[in-house]
């Protein structure tokens, strides 16, 4: 991320006012939607005390992207794109306003949650669309190179660290004012934009035809391209695993410090706060180590902290149930070593998650060509909500009739799986780096 900025303020990226109030859009707008997500799946917890109910919350949020994807990018080629981004930011900021009058009502969450996650759709593509039009063809890769970590940082910001310690704290009443403030500001930053240029061609059923047929070439194009660029694929694969692991923590989070801590779901920031700490923490030592430690042996090492992780927070279940009946009520004496036990185990789970999502997504930076990286990105978010589908729809159901353990175990294997899987590729990547380092 230094390096990013650095190169870009060399480059006059931060003179440019325009760059600098949609990539604050950005920002704001992600960390908002994120942290949204993060806090809805708290109240659903406390509300029903159903891992069913939190999975069903995080599928509805991920549902409109398997939806209406497609849809969003044809829309969005078809309108005033600065339109786009300021009535989408504009709306979510509205649909915040249910939330405060309405909090506790089951409905009400479900349908802010998907109606949130529906017009995020339309404001990625139409941001993506913007910056070639305001940054110059020689600043693009810095640009989009900021905007992808920037993305990144946001759902660790949003997701992990701003909603669930703003609700232990302070109380949902205030996260939902700040989560609006930060929508409502979005909005404004966008008023600032010049003027889009008219579309060449307005929306029509023709025209959406030839967009979706279009978008499956592309995808077609991008799929043979992977099979030719093993290093690419597997690349993919661990930034959609990483995501997907954290969706699941995600739902399972509070079920789990309410039956494995004997404490309420808001106290969820006791497994969240430390994993947000072990995300900065693995950030900080990739850019201390920088260039000294392969990308594929970070990789690789990440996937087995992961794994290592997983299997510890599926064992602390069955051993709070021996302290639970021989100190009931709760845990008893134990509870503090429970506490830094987890909280430990949750900090190496978010170094693992920077050590296996910033390489791989250095990779995907520096390997690509120009003319399909946009395509291989649309096959990564399509991987993303794919992969997030089924877990979601099965791990609440599992949770609830049989506790959180086999969930984090069979996350366990299937980490495991992917590190055994992708093990020859960065062995042959590795010593591909040696041999031009010599």
């Amino acid at each position: 991320m230094t390096e990013a900025v650095t190169a870009a303020a060399e480059r006059g990226l931060l003179r440019n006012r325009a760059f600098l109030a949609i990539w604050a859009a950005q920002i704001l707008s992600q960390v908002a939607q994120n942290a949204v997500t993060s806090a809805l799946i708290i109240l659903v917890a406390e509300i029903t005390h159903s891992n069913t109910s939190s999975s069903a919350l995080i599928l509805v949020a991920v549902l409109p992207a398997v939806l209406f994807g497609i849809a969003g990018g044809v829309i969005v080629d078809r309108t005033d794109r600065r339109l786009v981004l300021i009535v989408t930011n504009a709306l979510r900021a509205a649909s915040i306003v249910p939330l405060l009058l309405f909090g506790t009502s089951l409905t009400v969450v479900y349908v802010v949650a998907f109606l949130v996650a529906t017009v995020s759709i339309f404001f990625v593509p139409a941001e993506s669309a913007t910056i070639p039009a305001i940054v110059r063809k020689r600043d693009l890769l810095f640009a989009n190179s900021l905007f992808t970590f920037t993305f990144n940082g946001a759902f660790l910001v949003g997701f992990i660290i701003l909603g669930p310690v703003v609700v232990s704290l302070y109380g949902y009443e205030v996260l939902w004012l700040i989560i609006g403030l930060m929508f409502a500001a979005a909005s404004l930053l966008c008023f600032t934009l010049p003027a889009a240029a008219p579309p060449s061609e307005l929306l029509s059923v023709r025209v959406a035809g030839v967009a979706v047929e279009q978008t499956r070439a592309g995808m077609r194009d991008a799929f043979r391209y992977l099979r030719s660029t093993p290093v690419v694929s597997w690349s993919l694969v661990y930034i959609a695993l990483t995501y997907t692991l954290v969706a699941i923590a995600g739902a399972l989070a509070p079920g789990f410090v309410r039956e494995v801590l004997r404490v309420g779901e808001r106290n969820v920031v006791i497994l969240v706060g430390p994993a947000g700490v072990g995300v900065i923490a693995g950030l900080a030592f990739l850019n201390v180590v920088g260039n000294r430690w392969s990308r594929p042996n970070a990789v690789g090492t990440g996937l087995i902290v992961a794994t290592a992780a997983l299997l510890l927070l599926a064992g602390a279940r069955p051993l709070s149930e021996l302290f639970r009946i021989v100190s009931a009520p709760g845990l008893g004496p134990a509870f503090p070593a429970f506490v830094a036990i987890v909280a430990i185990t949750a900090f190496f789970f978010g170094v693992s998650y920077a050590f296996v999502t910033v390489p791989a997504m250095t990779v995907l930076q520096s390997e690509l060509r120009d003319d399909i990286r946009g395509r291989v990105f649309g096959v990564l978010n399509m991987l993303v909500s794919v992969f997030s589908l089924l877990p979601l729809v099965v791990i609440g159901p599992v949770a609830d009739v049989w506790g959180v353990a086999p969930v984090f175990v069979a996350a366990a294997v299937a980490v495991l799986a992917v590190w055994v899987g992708g093990r020859s590729t960065r062995e042959i990547r590795t010593m591909r780096a040696r041999l031009v380092s010599e």
